[in-house]
């Protein structure tokens, strides 16, 4: 608890009871876009929230809990309802989803590799998995493609970080995705011939 004495002993305590952990991360985020990911220090957060860094430990048990959280807030960036049809356009709506945040958020592409810790990043997976399973794949194949899948989405869109939105480049990542497909489709034709 605060008490007036507190608050005015140290200018510090009056963010303290503002903090959430929402806060925090979408703070940190918001550095990462301005200065870089490697910029996003704690103590680098809690000069912009104008708390000292011990005050965000209510909040991020440390700079990993800190980078988890922002890879969920890119991750529920993502979450949109699932596409309805076919399992292609569900994977198509992830995968364009996936390049909206990248081009919006370029320096947080080493967020979506680390390993997935929250909520919006598991349901992500677990529908990525869904759609490639209703695709025919079975249970070990639909986890090997989900990490194949997403670095090939990731490899399609790294060309345009750090570059403005063009159609060539809308073109470019279409015409990705439709050798994405056919490839699914190949692998599929395969699985069934044995």
């Amino acid at each position: 608890m605060y008490t007036a004495y507190t608050a005015k002993s140290t200018p510090y305590t009056s963010g303290v009871a503002t903090l959430t952990r929402e806060r925090v991360v979408a703070t940190a985020l918001r550095l990462a876009d301005r200065d870089g990911l490697e910029r996003a220090s704690l103590r680098r957060v809690a000069d912009e929230l104008g708390v000292t860094p011990m005050a965000l430990y209510r909040h991020v048990a440390g700079k990993e809990d800190l980078l988890d959280g922002m890879a969920d807030l890119l991750y529920a960036e993502l979450d949109e309802p699932a596409a309805a049809g076919e399992w292609w356009d569900d994977l198509v709506a992830l995968a364009r989803a996936t390049r909206r945040s990248l081009l919006k958020h370029p320096s947080a592409v080493s967020l979506f590799s680390r390993p997935i810790a929250g909520p919006h990043g598991q349901r992500l997976a677990d529908r990525l998995l869904g759609a490639l399973r209703r695709a025919g794949f079975y249970e070990p194949e639909a986890l090997e493609l989900h990490e194949q899948l997403t670095q090939m989405v990731f490899g399609l869109i790294l060309p345009e970080l750090g570059w403005r939105r063009s159609r060539a480049r809308d073109a470019a990542f279409e015409r990705g995705l439709e050798l994405l497909h056919a490839g699914l489709l190949v692998r599929l034709g395969s699985a069934a011939a044995r």
